[in-house]
Formats: C-alpha cells, sequence, structure tokens
C-alpha cells in the first residue's frame, strides 16, 4: 500500500437517531450522547420518528424537559446567593464562601442543567411522514442508531424501563423492520445500530472477556421450568434479530451492530460506555463491545 494511500481516511457517516416510540426516555438517551458529541465540538444526532403524531408529541416532552432544567438551573443560583444574602457576607467572608468548594458545587450544578436543556435544544425532532427523510439517507453516507430499552435474548425493546410505567411500549424487531421498510430506507441501506441495552447479547454476560461476549452473542435458550409455554424456548441477540427481519423485509444486505451490556446514559469524556449487572460492575468502552450481526 502507498504511503498516500494507508493516510486516506474513510468518509464521516452522518448519524441520526430512529425512535420507534415518542417517550421522555428517547429524549434522555439522544440527549445522553449529544452531550458528550457537544463536549467533543461534534454536531448533535438529530431524531427521525415516522409520523407527525409521533413529533408532537416528543416536541412537547422536549419543551417540558428544557423548561423543567433551565427551572432547576435558576432555583439552584438563587439559593447560592440567597445564602450570602441571608448571612450578610462581606470582605474576606463573602470571598471565603464564594471560593468555597459547597458554592462552587452549587455553581457547577446549575451549570450542567443549563447545559443539558441547551444540548436538548440542538437536536431536532424529524418526521418522517412528512419529509420523507429515510428515503434520501444514502448506503456508505449514513448511520440510524435505533433508541430504546432492551434486554438480552429478547426480540423487542420498549419505550419504558418498566411494564409497569405509564405509556409503555414495544416494538419487535420484525415491527421495526417493516416500519424502516415502509418508511422508504432503501434496500441497499446496511449501517444500522441498536443503541438498546443488551442488543448484541442473548444471555447475559458476566464480564467483558472476549470468550464472554462471544458466548453471550451465540443463541441461547430460556431456563424458566415455572413457565412451560417458555422453558427451552430459542432466543437470539435483538440485533441478530432484526438483522433477520431486515433481510425478510427485502433489505439486501443489512447490518446490525449491537452493543454488550447496559449502556451508561452519560459519560463525562466525549466517548459512550457500557457496563454489567454485577458487583464488581464493569466499564467498557462501547466501541469496544459493539458487535456486527448479519443475516442468517
Amino acid at each position: 500500500m502507498s504511503d498516500s494511500a494507508s493516510k486516506t481516511e474513510a468518509p464521516q457517516k452522518t448519524g441520526f437517531y430512529y425512535a420507534p416510540f415518542a417517550s421522555e426516555d428517547i429524549l434522555l438517551f439522544a440527549a445522553g450522547t449529544n452531550q458528550s458529541r457537544n463536549t467533543a465540538g461534534k454536531q448533535p444526532r438529530h431524531i427521525i420518528v415516522a409520523n407527525d403524531a409521533d413529533k408532537a408529541k416528543l416536541e412537547t416532552l422536549k419543551e417540558q424537559l428544557i423548561e423543567s432544567k433551565q427551572t432547576q438551573a435558576s432555583d439552584i443560583r438563587e439559593k447560592a446567593n440567597a445564602v450570602i444574602s441571608e448571612l450578610n457576607l462581606e470582605g474576606f467572608e463573602l470571598l471565603d464562601f464564594i471560593s468555597s468548594d459547597a458554592y462552587n458545587d452549587m455553581l457547577k450544578l446549575a451549570q450542567n442543567y443549563s447545559f443539558e436543556a441547551e444540548v436538548l435544544q440542538q437536536a431536532d425532532i424529524i418526521s418522517n411522514e412528512k419529509t420523507g427523510i429515510l428515503g434520501t439517507l444514502k448506503n456508505g453516507e449514513s448511520k440510524i442508531y435505533v433508541l430504546g430499552h432492551g434486554a438480552y435474548g429478547s426480540n423487542e425493546i420498549s419505550s419504558k424501563r418498566s411494564a409497569s410505567e405509564e405509556g409503555y411500549e414495544t416494538v419487535s424487531s420484525k415491527d421495526l423492520a417493516e416500519q424502516l421498510s415502509k418508511g422508504g430506507l432503501d434496500k441497499s441501506f446496511t449501517d444500522i445500530r441498536v443503541e438498546s441495552c443488551f442488543s448484541a447479547d442473548a444471555t447475559e454476560p458476566e464480564s467483558f472477556e472476549p470468550e464472554e461476549l462471544k458466548l453471550a452473542s451465540e443463541p441461547g435458550y430460556i431456563d424458566a421450568p415455572e413457565y412451560p409455554e417458555l422453558d427451552g424456548t430459542k432466543v437470539f441477540p435483538f440485533a441478530q434479530s432484526l438483522a433477520n427481519d431486515l433481510k425478510s423485509a427485502g433489505f439486501e444486505n443489512p447490518e446490525v451492530a449491537g452493543y454488550h451490556g447496559a449502556g451508561k446514559a452519560y459519560s463525562d469524556d466525549p466517548h459512550r460506555y457500557q457496563t454489567l449487572h454485577t458487583d464488581d460492575a464493569p466499564v467498557a468502552r462501547s466501541s469496544e463491545v459493539r458487535e456486527l450481526f448479519l443475516p442468517v
């Protein structure tokens, strides 16, 4: 390979979120990554939804979240200033107080809420029904990140963490594939990534060791003798199920990336991280525990 060829970098793809649901959790998922992207000087990823109704609902939730975070920031600043007023601090006492850890922690918390509100404002919500944006995404130029809650060995993702929460909805891998197909996504499109927890896992990994992750990504079986109708059922990672269903929906060579473990919503640096539900809670860079699934 020539020197010039070795220095050639692959073109950067534009990433979009795809939200099968209109829920506050979806906005928080997107905000977490967009905060890290903002810190790194990158543009936010915008959120695509299937229809105008989901866009309207998410826009309302977005404005409510922004207002809530701005109010929290304002309240904290007012409390910090009220302390100064109530104690009637002057001179060196005032200087000591405003340089104290307690005061600076309050200001930092207020700044964090303001930052979260700012980042939420930056992400556009785009209705595919109105714009047909899915049909404009080109293979090799764009990538899609699917948002939702997930669990190992499940062929569904959900809008909320628990089925007991109000507004809980689910979408199966088959339904999601049909949404993308009917939404106009080109059948040659390949780069789809599922940001749901355990999207690369059929069974729960005990560590991030390569051999353990390989085992977790292989088909598993439900061990539930108390539920005879489910016991022994073969299960796959959600990303594998989606790759299979995209192929069935007519996509030519779909490639679906899943992530081992549970995704961390926020991080203090530009990277995204995964963790495991274990006592020592190991953490790994998401990019290092991402696995690609092809139809089988």
